[in-house]
């Protein structure tokens, strides 16, 4: 009886990691291929040269940092590659920071839409140059917070485990919790909620119109999908972390959710970008439409025109004939 228990645990333990695997591909192809088309699209319009766009670049780059870590992560932890504790403890460092990185360039986003919705009169907040500052800020920062992972030997590797901190160092779990999950999440609602404020007051202060009803909507909307996103990749940690800390070993199927759970949210954030950005959205569509008439306009081909003699008529020879009999009228005028 013990033996069958066992082994239909095994067999679910097997489904659920062949199925993260394949959510967590899934969502690390999806992420990628959106971050290359937001790339692309910043870089070749005109148009999209903004200092707000920079940062949207910017945290572009560093999800595809992100990805290639979790890439790189996640090969070892589903083959079982040997390893030692240093390596394993610079993965997890890297690990760390390249999540840190992408989640608090939201936060920077954030501060950059406060720039404009409500410190817009000071122009120097709105330029290039300081949204360079806030890039740079992000990198120092996002370098900085996770050391303690690399100093310590907090990290250790173990077969078929994530080279991260084990849940039973409890103050080190907490303050990664802290600078991960709660302290960005706080940061951003105050943040939004100061920008939705500020909208709804100089929405009150005019007019009432339908137009800002809708933006005031849209921006709420906005709003809320960013923090459920956030929420969604983050819970499956906390919860984690609060199990591992009551039973002696969490369930498997939790543990593989809060190994999934960043990559599908990244994912999701970044289709989310494209659609709720409105002028990548508009440049993609003119692209399309352009990239869908070339390759109509390629596949059509002018057919060459026979008479009742079965002689091939070349287009541009009819062309030149209806010219020369109009050239006689013409200079008779």
């Amino acid at each position: 009886m013990t033996t069958n228990t066992s082994g239909m645990q095994l067999n679910s333990m097997n489904i659920g990691l062949y199925v993260s695997m394949i959510m967590y591909t899934l969502s690390i192809i999806i992420a990628t291929i959106a971050c290359l088309l937001i790339i692309i699209l910043i870089i070749i319009t005109r148009n999209l040269h903004s200092s707000t766009n920079l940062l949207v670049l910017s945290t572009c780059l560093s999800t595809l940092f992100y990805l290639i870590i979790s890439t790189i992560n996640a090969f070892i932890f589903y083959t079982a590659s040997s390893s030692t504790d240093w390596p394993c403890r610079i993965r997890g460092y890297l690990y760390y920071f390249s999540l840190i990185i992408v989640i608090y360039s939201y936060i920077i986003q954030a501060i950059s839409r406060l720039f404009w919705t409500v410190l817009y009169k000071y122009r120097c907040l709105l330029s290039i140059k300081y949204h360079l500052y806030l890039i740079i800020f992000n990198i120092s920062i996002s370098f900085l917070l996770p050391l303690p992972s690399l100093i310590t030997k907090d990290i250790v590797y173990v077969p078929f485990k994530m080279c991260l901190v084990s849940a039973k160092y409890k103050i080190h779990t907490f303050y990664l919790l802290t600078i991960v999950i709660i302290i960005p999440i706080v940061i951003f609602s105050i943040l939004y909620g100061i920008i939705y404020c500020h909208t709804i007051h100089s929405t009150a202060n005019f007019q009432q119109t339908l137009h800002g009803a809708k933006r005031d909507a849209r921006l709420a909307r906005n709003i809320l999908i960013l923090l459920s996103i956030f929420l969604f990749g983050g819970i499956p940690s906390v919860i984690y972390s609060i199990v591992s800390n009551q039973v002696e070993s969490a369930p498997g199927v939790l543990f593989l959710m809060t190994i999934t759970a960043p990559s599908i949210a990244i994912a999701i954030v970044k289709i989310m970008t494209i659609v709720l950005t409105r002028d990548i959205q508009q440049v993609l569509k003119v692209r399309w439409i352009q990239w869908f008439s070339c390759c109509k306009s390629s596949t059509t081909r002018v057919q060459p025109i026979t008479n009742t003699n079965n002689r091939i008529i070349n287009p541009t020879n009819i062309q030149k004939s209806q010219q020369n009999k109009t050239n006689p009228l013409n200079t008779h005028r």
